[in-house]
């Protein structure tokens, strides 16, 4: 199986799919779980953070969360790379490579990419905290002598990974789409621009089948940690 490039305006190149197919793959797949992880920690530190706050500023974060998520993903993504832009013409400081160029970027479209999977986590950690601290075990282990973060980080927290884990699906579809008009808008040589450059069935076929493999593992890895997690209660 081969794909075709332009090396001239006449004659085209012709390159086997693999190995090639897997630098586009991994690079794809790099970005969008270090995007998650980043996201996550990001998100649970902003929860712990802001349960230490009062309890009308936590409800003015919600609600600024809820307006941050509204905005277009495709607007978070150009405001970015206009930001960076604007800032090299003023300072001369180039801080990330803004369009993917000979080599793949990862530092602007990581941070970037991470932007609204914070916010979305970050207020569906809040609710679920909220709902948690509402039942009789926080009020036993604060009758305990443990102060409001241990009991947040030692018992909310692990009781609130049940139900984070039942939106992942929402989670993955949501980070999958914000990943594909990432790579659109940055030009990354990620699998999104392999498929748009080479729009053949075959390779199209090829890259769903890919991409969905590493995303049911991982749904099954966990459904099972919600197992061990409830039965270990």
């Amino acid at each position: 199986m081969t794909f075709h490039t332009e090396s001239s305006l006449i004659h085209q190149a012709e390159y086997d799919v693999f190995p090639a197919f897997f630098g586009y793959y991994t690079y794809t797949l790099t970005i969008m779980l270090l995007g998650f992880l980043l996201a996550l920690a990001l998100a649970i530190t902003g929860v712990v953070v802001t349960f230490q706050l009062s309890w009308k500023k936590r409800k003015l974060l919600i609600r600024s969360s809820a307006i941050l998520e509204s905005i277009p993903d495709i607007f978070i993504i150009v405001l970015a790379q206009l930001f960076f832009i604007f800032l090299f013409k003023k300072t001369g400081i180039l801080v990330f490579e803004v369009v993917g160029g000979g080599e793949r970027p990862y530092a602007l479209p990581l941070l970037t990419y991470c932007i609204l999977p914070t916010i979305f986590l970050y207020r569906t950690l809040m609710l679920i905290f909220e709902e948690e601290m509402i039942r009789p075990y926080v009020e036993l282990a604060t009758g305990k002598g443990l102060s409001g973060l241990q009991v947040l980080i030692l018992h909310v927290f692990r009781n609130s990974v049940v139900s984070l884990i039942n939106h992942s699906k929402m989670i993955i579809s949501f980070m999958l789409s914000n990943l594909i008009m990432l790579e659109i808008l940055f030009n990354t040589y990620g699998l999104t621009w392999f498929v748009i450059n080479h729009p053949t069935y075959e390779i199209a076929t090829i890259s769903v089948i890919f991409m969905f493999i590493p995303l049911f593992l991982l749904e099954v890895a966990v459904n099972r940690m919600k197992t061990k997690v409830v039965g270990g209660e």
